[in-house]
């Protein structure tokens, strides 16, 4: 299996306010995967497993949305 080189620009925003809230903030992660369509699905698990969801004791409300995908030199 051949893996390509891609960059996934991820947003993490509270989806209360809306994809364009202000302060969202956007991750680019760098993937190495066989097509775009893995490489979304890794970079958006890895944002969810890394992301912490408590906030002193209570569970904060966080979205993720992939908004491009990019090949990487």
């Amino acid at each position: 299996m051949t893996l390509k080189k891609y960059n996934v620009t991820v947003r993490r925003f509270d989806p209360a306010a809306g994809l364009d809230d202000p302060s969202a903030e956007q991750f680019v992660l760098p993937v190495d995967s066989p097509d775009e369509e893995h490489a979304v699905s890794a970079a958006m698990s890895n944002c969810v497993a890394f992301t912490p969801k408590i906030h002193f004791g209570s569970l904060k409300q966080i979205a993720f949305c992939a908004v491009q995908i990019a090949d990487r030199p």
